[in-house]
């Protein structure tokens, strides 16, 4: 499969996802990015893949019966031209999984509207710590992006799951956290999720401890704190372990689930650290593995 995979998601339970764009193609460059560092920084939209492959992928995928077919992947699924296209075409629940950034234009709204649940983010509420800790394409602005989120809140008629992701030192102040909680009030969400890096960021930054998300949850209305993540992939819809590595280029796994996956194909941890473009990083004491193509 060259654009669809399963993945266990913490708030999404057993999701078919769906690629979109060139390997690190987004409008943001957060420094907690599980992917690493943005290859293509950009704002322009275009059909990166041709739209029916897509569409075939993922419906051969659905035998997997996952619960949701969700838009996310490698990069920033709204920069996708022909999302709506997709989404119009897919009879099961849907999620898209945005950075909010192109929520202010009126084409990627009307994008989301057949999407069944929305999961934009929100990670700060000053334009300092916006260029900071998401390093956004220079036409960007947060002004432009939180005008964009309430726009979208107020049109939509789906379930919206705003993230919130702290980072020690960047975005955890009391007063940061209280202007952004202001910017919430004014949104319509469903569920605030407050999260914080669980595998090995982009640079050399820290997640908040368990005091600081619990001290979060005061400032925003209908917040659920960060969860432990689902353990079991679906390895069904690869054919081989060289090609069930591709799922660590857009879902980074721990070392027991890299276990599973080895003993999947009758294999071990050894092998799988053998094929080229597998690598290893450490983060909070666990070690996690990647592929780059």
């Amino acid at each position: 499969m060259k654009y669809v995979y399963v993945v266990p998601s913490r708030r999404l339970g057993k999701s078919l996802g769906v690629n979109l764009t060139p390997f690190k193609t987004c409008t943001y460059s957060c420094v907690y990015c599980q992917l690493g560092r943005t290859t293509c920084k950009t704002v322009e939209r275009k059909e990166f893949f041709k739209k029916e492959e897509i569409l075939r992928e993922i419906e051969s995928a659905l035998k997997t019966n996952p619960d949701y077919v969700t838009f996310a992947g490698e990069g920033e699924p709204t920069l996708y031209s022909k999302l709506k296209w997709l989404l119009d075409r897919i009879e099961e629940k849907t999620a898209v999984i945005t950075n909010s950034s192109l929520l202010w234009r009126k084409d990627v709204r009307e994008d989301l509207m057949n999407a069944d649940v929305c999961l934009p983010s929100l990670d700060c509420a000053t334009e300092k710590t916006f260029r900071r800790l998401n390093r956004p394409h220079r036409s960007l602005t947060l002004s432009k992006v939180v005008e964009g989120l309430l726009e979208f809140s107020d049109e939509y008629g789906g379930k919206i799951m705003l993230e919130i992701m702290l980072v020690k030192g960047y975005n955890d102040s009391r007063e940061e956290l209280e202007k952004m909680a202001e910017i919430v009030k004014e949104m319509k969400v469903d569920v605030v999720h407050v999260l914080t890096p669980i595998r090995p960021p982009a640079s050399d930054v820290e997640k908040v401890d368990a005091e600081k998300l619990l001290e979060a949850m005061r400032f925003f209305k209908g917040c659920a704190i960060d969860f432990p993540e689902g353990r079991d992939f679906d390895f069904s819809t690869f054919s081989s372990l060289n090609e069930a590595v591709r799922i660590m280029s857009r879902h980074p796994m721990r070392e027991d689930q890299v276990k599973e996956m080895a003993k999947h194909f009758n294999a071990s941890v050894k092998d799988v650290e053998e094929i080229e473009g597998v690598f290893c990083k450490e983060f909070g004491g666990i070690k996690y593995y990647f592929y780059k193509k």
